[in-house]
């Protein structure tokens, strides 16, 4: 029986539309749009360009008959764009491709197929989320849209290929594994080809044996190595990522050196980072069963096995549900499900826990270790929240020091351990000598006028004027209502956290506050947000997203600096920066200020993208989900930041998971539930 998609046909009409319009205006910039005897519209001067290009012509008169024969020449392509729309609405072309993927003559043609059908839609989607990001900096310029939209484009379609290729796609051949040795490294040494005396990352000195029925955790810093080290097993480092492997890495029996990852799907199951961006299916059905549908297993088989997966994940009633109805934590559970489907000796799981609230860290942690103890697969996680697995873990290893080191019990208590610094190389950069130099200026950033400071302190037992007030703030998606009615007032200095499950409203309650589309919903120093221009806006409230990256726009962390501090008299971005990493000054932090803001960690990263919302010294900081994927000493940072920023009369409200992260920080705490604030709070108007 056929199913109606509508989401393939919206795509598809809203990319024709576009089409059309940008054939109009190529028609009108390159020699006008005039044409017969019709309606002169305007009257643009002809301009010949000079030189080489002296054959163009640009601009010119603009008929209404010109237009319309622009738009009409348009409408063959627009019509073949819609038509493919409404084949995918009907049918699962991707789904067709896979399978032609497999064998025969086109197999090559079949998985660049598949892989570009599927990344179209994280095209549509950059778009919209590089326009958010435009706002959020005060952006103007339409050519600051492509760099980013570019990169995630490619960051889409390479998680896509990895996904498909640790699931099987296009395999060639079928190799047998052996269960009584999931994972043997002998003398074993990883590396990216450094040359001699380089100092790029590399693990030497592995020597691991990991047995059936087994939990282990692997601990380190960020940028340790733990993803390439999960990668090493899953082959991905060696056949995707161009890694150099010395010594021996065997597999349930495979040679990791000479066998790609597809051979090995039937039992090896990798669950990525970020599930969502290797999802290669619009159902979780399909997503579920790919891996069995690439090989042209019978649907009647793939159904059941789908369903028996999803019983032992209790999530059977998330099967027939669309990929982007999934929460954070139903999403791993998927991907989960996803990577045993072929029943896995081993099973590579890394940072499962990092988009989590409580309950699904809890479900996320049970469910892997009913995997290795009644199942008896062997699962190894690479993971920063390590608390949660300690009652589950058979053993743990850390990266220090480019090596792996087993952990004693001493150890691996001082490493579960709220507050401890077991995934750290060194020590915090709280405690080194240019940290007091970072707090003292970097605190000088955010905040107020003098002026404006003093009026919103407390005055005899009256209390202080709010620094801001959200005034009956709701947010719908379409026919769903995520934000619903919240007020609540915020005062100088204050630090508040955010709190609720994962699909409460927390990001969407932050990006209202930051990007306001009702008049009288944000109150900002006295300021209604809406009302505020661009750029002054910004002076007013900032928000550091999730996805912090989408921020980034420039190929060089000192342009990126250089682009925040435009128009905006006295700001250094490149100078907070440096400090909010604990650098004395930002020629100390020159190696970082030449390099490509996505090729620092997680944590530098993070810090500045903090440091560009921070230029404009705003008001209100807003930080969502600052310490995700961010090990202990990136936290300090975090920290660090989030408490001097809030120092000078500015006010900070983030979002989190993270318990101990809130404990530490907040003063005041709100939560929220199912779009609300679970205790309402009456704002003075």
């Amino acid at each position: 029986m056929l199913r109606l998609r509508l989401a393939p046909l919206r795509a598809a009409v809203v990319l024709a539309v576009g089409f059309v319009l940008l054939r109009v205006v190529y028609r009108v910039v390159f020699g006008g749009a005039g044409a017969g005897t019709g309606a002169l519209l305007l009257d643009l001067p002809r301009l010949r360009l000079d030189g080489p290009f002296s054959h163009i012509t640009l601009l010119g008169p603009i008929t209404l008959l010109g237009l319309g024969n622009a738009a009409l020449s348009a409408l063959p392509v627009a019509a073949v764009i819609v038509f493919f729309g409404l084949l995918n609405a009907v049918i699962n072309v991707q789904s067709l491709f896979a399978r032609g993927a497999g064998r025969g003559p086109l197999r090559a043609i079949s998985r660049s197929l598949v892989i570009a059908w599927a990344t179209f839609p994280a095209l549509l989607e950059s778009v919209r989320r590089v326009r958010v990001a435009r706002a959020l900096r005060g952006e103007r310029s339409i050519a600051s849209l492509l760099v980013p939209i570019f990169e995630q484009t490619i960051e889409r379609a390479l998680a896509l290929a990895t996904s498909m290729e640790t699931r099987g796609f296009a395999a060639t051949r079928v190799v047998t594994g052996v269960c009584e040795a999931p994972v043997v490294l002998r003398d074993a040494a990883l590396n990216f080809g450094a040359l001699p005396g380089d100092t790029n990352w590399h693990l030497d000195e592995l020597n691991v044996t990991l047995a059936p029925g087994t939990l282990t955790v692997i601990v380190g810093a960020t940028g340790s190595g733990k993803t390439s080290l999960l990668h090493s097993m899953s082959g991905l480092f060696q056949h995707f990522y161009d890694g150099v492997q010395h010594g021996r890495i065997d597999i349930a029996g495979a040679d990791r050196a000479s066998t790609p990852p597809r051979d090995t799907a039937g039992f090896v199951g990798l669950v990525a980072q970020n599930v969502r961006l290797g999802f290669a299916s619009e159902t979780v059905h399909d997503e579920i069963g790919f891996a069995l549908a690439v090989r042209n297993v019978a649907a009647e088989i793939v159904h059941a096995r789908v369903l028996e997966v999803a019983a032992r994940l209790k999530i059977v009633p998330l099967v027939d549900r669309s990929i982007e109805q999934l929460s954070a934590g139903e999403a791993s559970l998927v991907a989960i499900a996803a990577a045993l489907v072929n029943h896995p000796i081993l099973l590579l799981v890394d940072e499962p826990l990092a988009d989590l609230d409580t309950a699904a860290r809890e479900r996320v942690c049970t469910v892997l270790g009913q995997l290795a103890h009644e199942a008896g697969v062997c699962v190894v996680i690479a993971e920063h929240n390590t608390r949660e697995f300690a009652g589950v873990a058979d053993a743990w290893l850390q990266i220090r020091c480019s090596r792996l080191h087993e952990l004693s019990p001493d150890e691996i208590s001082t490493t579960v351990a709220p507050g401890s610094n077991a995934d750290s190389d060194g020590p915090r950069p709280a405690d080194s000598p240019a940290w007091a130099t970072a707090l003292a200026s970097v605190g000088n950033v955010p905040g107020l006028a003098a002026g404006e400071a003093d009026a919103t302190r407390t005055t005899g037992n009256r209390p202080a004027e709010p620094l801001a007030s959200i005034r009956r703030l709701s947010v719908r998606h379409q026919a769903d209502v995520v934000v619903n009615d919240v007020s609540f007032e915020v005062q100088a200095g204050e630090l508040i956290a955010l709190r609720g499950n994962n699909g409460a409203g927390k990001s969407s309650l932050l990006r209202a506050i930051a990007l306001p589309t009702a008049a009288d919903t944000v109150i900002v120093t006295g300021h209604d947000v809406l009302s505020l221009k661009r750029r002054t806006r910004r002076q007013a409230v900032a928000l550091v997203p999730e996805n912090f990256d989408d921020l980034l726009f420039a190929i060089t962390v000192a342009e990126e600096c250089r682009r925040a501090d435009r128009g905006l008299a006295g700001a250094d971005t490149a100078q907070t920066f440096a400090h909010l990493l604990g650098f004395d000054t930002k020629t100390d932090a020159g190696r970082l200020l030449e390099r490509h803001p996505r090729d620092l960690s997680a944590g530098e990263r993070l810090c500045l993208v903090m440091a560009i919302q921070l230029a404009a010294r705003p008001a209100l900081l807003l930080v969502d989900e600052p310490t995700r994927g961010l090990d202990r000493a990136a936290r300090t940072l975090v920290s660090a930041a989030l408490l001097t920023a809030a120092s000078h009369s500015a006010a900070v409200i983030f979002a989190t998971h993270d318990d101990d992260f809130a404990r530490g920080l907040a003063k005041r705490t709100l939560r929220m539930q199912a779009g609300r604030l679970s205790s309402p709070i009456e704002v003075r108007r």
